[in-house]
């Protein structure tokens, strides 16, 4: 599964998806899926975005092409917000408590959470913070 981070807004989604490939500007996360980014979403909201209502929110995408197709799921904007805010410290304890303090420096979690830190910080106010998933390596 390849999984892209990106920002759009909601009329352009659909242009997107029909292109076929993730957006030439969007990030790659590495050894996530959306259903595993619950916890992390829960995390940078400090609970107010539970994992359960993140969950739903990032297993059912917005836009697909179906079953086997890219999908698009939208990462819930308080969780945007939350990342794009952060500071390095934050970010920091938010690999640690989302990994059990096993990340090391350049490990999977801490990447995902920079990359979409990066992302979310450069977010209009129309955008939302988008995943882009597929099938494949």
């Amino acid at each position: 599964m390849r999984v892209h981070a990106f920002l759009a807004t909601a009329d352009a989604l659909p242009r997107l998806l029909e292109a076929g490939t993730a957006p030439p500007t969007s990030a790659e996360l590495r050894g996530v899926d959306p259903v595993n980014l619950a916890s992390l979403v829960a995390i940078v909201t400090a609970g107010s975005v539970g994992n359960e209502e993140a969950g739903a929110a990032l297993e059912n995408p917005v836009l697909t092409t179906g079953a086997r197709g890219p999908s698009i799921h939208l990462l819930p904007a308080d969780a945007a917000e939350a990342l794009g805010n952060s500071d390095a410290a934050e970010r920091t304890r938010w690999v640690a408590e989302w990994s059990g303090g096993n990340g090391r420096p350049d490990d999977g979690p801490e990447k995902t959470v920079e990359t979409l830190a990066q992302v979310a910080a450069s977010r209009g106010p129309e955008q939302g913070l988008y995943l882009w998933v597929a099938d494949g390596p």
